[in-house]
């Protein structure tokens, strides 16, 4: 019975030695300092890696837009057959993968957004911003050379061949021309990439539907956070942005296709229209290892670019947590500190 007063005889003067033990606000002081040099050290990394990312997807979209700007304005010859526009087809393949990708990204951020209540709101639904416009780009792209593939044209099917004279009479023979041929040829080409480019469209016309759909749901909802609903209200106005801009492209694609499938060598036309000019077999070769070599660089960078961004996402969670840090440092010493004489 005696063990426990005594217990508290031994206890008391140590708890009054540690309450006594005074503050040591120049250490605190010198904390701020110290805390403050660390966030300039990383903010300084942090820009690095986005100077390292922007230099980058300059180069990169530099060159997507050039191989772009070239086929658009190529077309196919007799002696090219499809090869041009089959060139059209892999780039086209190229930049809805990148798509997919922009997309899966941008869920990843959606979802931290919602989910993660540390992170800053303003960083992320900047990136959410910026992976849509990307993704727009690409589409604009898409549908860039998918107008610029020729379709079919009324063409005569036969041309004479040849033709002789038999007991009076002329008879001439006929073949089928190698125009109508290469006509052919393009038009079924063209219209297989339009109407995967049109499923694609219509698809996601039906994602962004469903998603509006589900997020006015969730408006509705009484017990949602202002600060869920301040989110949810943000990414409705990007989705119908969105869905506005996928409807008007599945109009645009159905609309007659401009003059690019015209045998004038000229770059435009009285109408303003730019027509393509035809590529010879050794052309079309050409631009087949000139694409080759091009997607090797793209692709290389395109994913340094994602991996940095990774970093740069890492490091900006860091001087963001560092600031919070600092911040309430700097108020503890204004509130307990009196001011250095």
């Amino acid at each position: 019975m005696k063990i426990l007063p005594l217990f508290a005889l031994l206890l008391g003067p140590l708890l009054n030695a540690q309450e006594s033990t005074p503050i040591d606000l120049d250490a605190r002081r010198q904390s701020v300092v110290d805390l403050k040099s660390h966030i300039e050290m990383r903010d300084q990394r942090l820009m690095e890696i986005v100077t390292e990312i922007r230099a980058l997807d300059d180069r990169n979209e530099k060159r997507i837009d050039s191989i772009v700007n070239t086929l658009k304005n190529l077309k196919d010859s007799e002696s090219s057959k499809t090869r041009i526009n089959a060139l059209k087809g892999e780039v086209i393949a190229g930049l809805k993968k990148s798509i997919t990708i922009y997309q899966s990204k941008r869920r990843d951020i959606f979802e931290r957004l919602r989910s993660d209540k540390s992170a800053s709101m303003q960083a992320l639904t900047g990136d959410l911003e910026k992976f849509d416009t990307r993704t727009q780009k690409r589409v604009d792209q898409i549908l860039e050379l998918a107008k610029s593939m020729p379709a079919r044209e009324d063409v005569e099917k036969y041309e004479s061949d040849s033709g002789q004279y038999w007991d009076g009479y002329y008879y001439e023979t006929t073949r089928i021309s190698d125009e109508w041929k290469q006509n052919r040829r393009q038009g079924v080409a063209t219209e297989k990439s339009l109407r995967e480019i049109r499923e694609a469209l219509e698809k996601s016309i039906a994602t962004q539907e469903s998603r509006s759909a589900l997020t006015r749901g969730l408006l509705k909802e009484r017990n949602l956070s202002d600060a869920e609903r301040a989110i949810q209200e943000q990414e409705l106005g990007r989705i119908d942005a969105m869905l506005a801009n996928r409807r008007k492209e599945l109009v645009e694609l159905a609309l007659p296709p401009t003059s690019s499938a015209s045998d004038t060598d000229d770059q435009s036309t009285s109408s303003g229209k730019t027509t393509a000019n035809p590529a010879a077999k050794d052309n079309a070769e050409e631009m087949k290892n000139l694409l080759d070599d091009a997607r090797a660089d793209i692709s290389a960078d395109f994913w340094t670019i994602l991996r940095k961004y990774g970093e740069a996402v890492k490091e900006r969670d860091k001087v963001i947590a560092l600031k919070a840090n600092l911040e309430a440092r700097e108020k503890w010493l204004a509130e307990n500190a009196p001011p250095k004489k």
